[in-house]
């Protein structure tokens, strides 16, 4: 039976056979600049990570500037916990090497949640002199650091559109959630400002993720 390759890596060359000791030593110093492959458990923990300490910083900071309270939190409390499980379970989904059902249940919860954003909503309340827009435009900058996190997670495993679409679904609910404490406008609102943006964050990384080079073709 032949000799593994760990057997002739680490096997002694005779002395005196110099090409055998020159392609050894070519062949140990390739391994060594090859990249230590990263665990996918580790990777889906920091996309999880991402959106959850993102949206506690942003609470703190609505709470410490007056833009929103403890009783908006307690009241959106079962929709804010829906969007932080969609966002862990659609990163779980997105990174599991086999989690083909995983995927699909995680797109279920997030056109639960989705529905549940508009469906949930009470009519406007306050005055805003913001246009619009403006909501839109901030899910989506929010979107951006768990977007860079998500992206480089996806370079671990070849390219697949499910997988970078689950990723982007989870960076999304970041925006989703700010809506959710930083906007008094109604459910018509909801639905073409602020859906819109989490849309457009799950298509985003996966656009940028079918371009990015990765580092692994793993499946």
């Amino acid at each position: 039976m032949g000799s593994s390759l760990d057997t002739l890596l680490t096997r002694e060359v005779p002395a005196g056979d110099t090409a055998r000791a020159r392609a050894l030593a070519a062949a140990r110093a390739e391994l060594a600049r090859m990249p230590q492959a990263r665990n996918w458990r580790t990777e889906a923990l920091r996309v999880v990570a991402a959106p959850v300490l993102l949206t506690l910083l942003v609470t703190g900071v609505l709470l410490a500037l007056d833009r929103t309270s403890v009783s908006v939190l307690l009241d959106r409390a079962p929709l804010l916990l829906l969007l932080w499980t969609t966002s862990a379970v659609c990163a779980w989904g997105a990174l599991a090497p086999r989690g083909r059902g995983l995927q699909q249940g995680a797109l279920g919860m997030a056109l639960v949640g989705a529905t549940a954003l508009v469906f949930t909503r009470g009519p406007a309340h306050g005055v805003t002199t913001l246009p619009e827009w403006v909501c839109t435009a901030s899910h989506v900058g929010v979107a951006l650091l768990p977007g860079v996190v998500a992206l480089a997670a996806l370079r671990s495993a070849a390219f697949q559109p499910a997988r970078a679409l689950l990723a982007g679904v989870s960076v999304g609910t970041v925006g989703a959630f700010l809506g959710e404490l930083a906007c008094s406008l109604g459910p018509t609102h909801v639905l073409h400002y602020h859906l819109p943006a989490w849309a457009f964050a799950a298509v985003a990384t996966l656009v940028a993720s079918r371009f990015l080079p990765p580092r692994s073709f793993a499946p």
